[in-house]
């Protein structure tokens, strides 16, 4: 079973802290080479023209921040100067559902919480629902249990393909804490109308506060909370 400290709200930047044996594992350009994707720093660019997301290699704040679909071409051009920027990568773009989803070490990696994300490709950072899934069938890379005595980890997915590694809990110590056993999450952002939270509450949603916090001063578009039920 998960002990009580991996069901606390503990932000990334602790971990770097509490962890240093795990340092690899928040640098986002190492995890998309490990896991076989076509990736490379910027301002180096791909061998194959295409979008791609570009995005921090290191961002301990979390919330997608400055992640961005581009297309990029195999020569100087434009693009990459305009939409990357020091510290930044280049990943293949990956469609397909976006999954988050937490494990616990017990004899392999077993699933704790799956829930499915719902965004718009012009817009990373904010979602606007999560739902909570069975598990999809993914097989997790061996080199993972590297990690077995972190005891849990969450994971994101693009369809079957690992995009970030959390080493914590980013459902139930995350989104879902105090609302588990919830079937759908509903962001609410500082911009959401008074017509729109009218019209969750009358579809029978309640409102739980997790604001963002340290990545507040990074949006111009906070996260108030959830509607759920």
């Amino acid at each position: 079973m998960v002990d009580s400290i991996h069901l606390q709200d503990i932000e990334d930047w602790d971990l770097w802290t509490r962890k240093p044996e795990y340092h690899w594992v928040f640098n986002k350009l190492e995890i998309a080479l490990a896991c076989g994707h076509r990736a490379g720093p910027c301002p180096a660019l791909p061998s194959v023209a295409g979008y791609y997301c570009v995005r921090p290699i290191y961002n301990l704040y979390g919330m997608g921040l400055h992640a961005e679909k581009v297309w990029l071409e195999t020569d100087d051009n434009a693009e990459v100067m305009n939409k990357t920027h020091p510290g930044s990568f280049w990943c293949e773009w990956f469609d397909g559902a976006h999954y988050s989803i937490d494990y616990e070490w017990n004899n392999g990696w077993r699933v704790l919480h799956a829930s499915q994300g719902y965004n718009d490709d012009e817009d990373l950072s904010h979602f606007y629902k999560w739902q909570r899934i069975d598990p999809p069938d993914i097989d997790l890379p061996a080199w993972l249990n590297r990690l077995k005595n972190n005891q849990v980890l969450n994971i994101e997915f693009k369809d079957n393909k690992i995009i970030e590694i959390h080493l914590r809990l980013g459902n139930l110590a995350g989104d879902w804490a105090g609302v588990e056993h919830a079937k759908e999450l509903i962001p609410v952002w500082q911009n959401t109308s008074d017509s729109m939270w009218e019209q969750y509450r009358e579809g029978g949603y309640k409102f739980i506060s997790k604001p963002i916090d340290a990545a507040d001063g990074f949006h111009n578009n906070p996260r108030l909370g959830f509607m759920y039920k």
